[in-house]
């Protein structure tokens, strides 16, 4: 039986904690973990997934080879305990590398996960962990008064035209101070003719400047909000109950303020003006979600026909902000006189995995911006990996090698207005305790629309700091908004060897 040239002594401790030198293979993945942010806590999970087992997915490593007779073995830990462990006796299908912690497990706190593979030929290798962060705790309101803090003259005579006009056409609200605050939370506030009402006037998300902290507990500072002048005309007059929401980035359970009644009477324009809507994403009135592959061809911005526009008039549609990349206007319809204007497909990247806002303007005296429509745009999926000639059944070797060339194929919305980042992450040759990161491309601006693009090469000088044995691990990641976000695209696993 054929045995690794490189056999590895396993090196734990009693409680099957890795040691850090020995520990050959990349962390594993949890794919349900929300976005990190700038003073959030990382790796933090969503807070939906806590509620069935966890998945956990592994790299397939090199030099798998198992048999009936020769089996291999792939053990996953929570804490250093095991949790799961499979057994193969068979070739490794990729749709095999995954496994479980199970929902008992996932209780609030840090946790750190990692996984040990036994070879055919005996060898044990150890990953380097991956530390988690389980939140169930939702942010807590003032338990006294959670109401919105607003103008005295507006509690007591309501909003008038006279206030709006002496008032920048705006009224300005305050979310007081609240425990449990994190950067990444969304504050959502409402004005709307019911004290549940889901009219939403806009959404924020905290940052760390939102935040103040006082030993182990967080709050927010004091928070403004705007409603607008022609959002308040639109809704009519009478009695609007104005009230806020907020939720984590983790995603548990949205806490709502008392909703607080104030009196309308701003004199609304002799026309109704309706939010937009995109016809291919689905959602409410106010708010919506498309999937990327509706808009391959671009997407439609549909102003409702209950909104009266005259035959001498001209409308104004806007996607994103202007003056962006992902910003877009234009007056002329699909169809002339019709209701529905193209957005093409190159201001849709911009926003993926994130909100665009939409509007329109009637062009006449007199007449107020419509209220807006927000698309919330999904991650797109199929994105392909990155590809190195010089990789060969998961191991890269230098026997003979001058340099590494990374390169990647097409992906959906490719375009030359993005730009990608690659790097490769390992541990260091003369300190195998110590991640180093070799970079492929930095900010690099994609070329054409299509056909193979080359992400840069690597010489052999630069990869032999890369500690011999050990797996390192290739990461992808493309700007579609003018280099203001980066989405992350599958990364490539291999192991470092040089032999003849």
């Amino acid at each position: 039986m054929a045995r690794n040239k490189y056999p590895v002594e396993r090196s734990v401790t009693a409680n099957n904690t890795p040691d850090p030198e020995t520990a050959l293979l990349v962390p594993p993945t949890v794919p349900r973990l929300v976005p990190d942010v700038e003073g959030g806590q990382p790796n933090t999970v969503d807070f939906r997934a806590v509620f069935f087992p966890l998945r956990v997915e592994i790299p397939m490593w090199a030099h798998s080879n198992p048999s009936e007779d020769d089996n291999e073995y792939l053990y996953l830990y929570w804490n250093d305990v095991e949790v799961d462990k499979k057994t193969f006796s068979k070739p490794i299908r990729p749709e095999e590398l995954f496994m479980e912690i199970p929902r008992l497990k996932l209780v609030e706190g840090e946790h750190r996960l990692h996984y040990a593979v036994t070879l055919f030929n005996d060898q044990h290798v150890d990953s380097r962990p991956l530390d988690i962060y389980i939140d169930k705790t939702p942010p807590s309101l003032d338990p006294i008064d959670d109401t919105l803090r607003l103008p005295d003259y507006v509690i007591r005579y309501g909003v008038t035209d006279v206030y709006l006009e002496d008032n920048d056409d705006k009224l300005e609200g305050t979310v007081p101070p609240y425990l449990g605050a994190e950067p990444g939370d969304v504050v959502k506030w409402f004005w709307s003719d019911n004290p549940a009402g889901q009219d939403m006037v806009n959404m924020m998300t905290l940052t760390s400047e939102h935040i103040e902290t006082q030993g182990t507990q967080s709050s927010s500072k004091s928070i403004a909000l705007i409603f607008p002048g022609n959002f308040i005309r639109q809704s009519g007059s009478g009695t609007r109950f104005v009230r806020y929401e907020v939720q984590d980035r983790a995603g548990t359970a949205t806490q709502r303020s008392l909703a607080l009644a104030l009196k309308s009477d701003a004199t609304p324009p002799p026309r109704i003006l309706l939010p937009p809507r995109i016809k291919e994403a689905s959602g409410n009135e106010y708010y919506s979600t498309l999937e990327p592959a509706s808009a391959q061809n671009g997407i439609t911005l549909v102003i409702p026909e209950d909104v009266l526009i005259r035959p001498n008039e001209t409308v104004t549609v806007y996607w994103g902000e202007q003056g962006t990349l992902g910003g877009y206007s234009t007056s002329t319809p699909i169809e002339p006189a019709g209701r529905e204007f193209l957005i093409p497909r190159v201001h849709v990247p911009p926003h993926i995995n994130d909100r665009a806002e939409l509007h329109y303007q009637i062009n006449s005296p007199g007449v107020p911006q419509s209220p807006s429509h927000f698309v919330t745009v999904l991650k797109i999926e199929g994105l392909p990996y990155v590809q190195c000639s010089a990789i060969s059944d998961r191991v890269l070797n230098l026997h003979n090698l001058q340099s590494a060339t990374f390169t990647l194929d097409d992906w959906p919305f490719r375009h030359t207005s993005q730009f990608v980042n690659a790097w490769i992450e390992g541990v260091d040759r003369n300190d195998v305790k110590l991640e180093i990161r070799l970079q492929i491309a930095t900010e690099k601006a994609v070329p054409t629309e299509a056909g193979l693009m080359v992400l840069g090469t690597v010489p052999k000088t630069e990869l032999l700091k890369l500690a011999l044995t050990y797996q390192f691990r290739v990461v992808v990641e493309v700007s579609f908004n003018d280099k203001v976000s980066w989405l992350k695209f599958p990364s490539v696993e291999a192991q470092l060897e040089d032999n003849a």
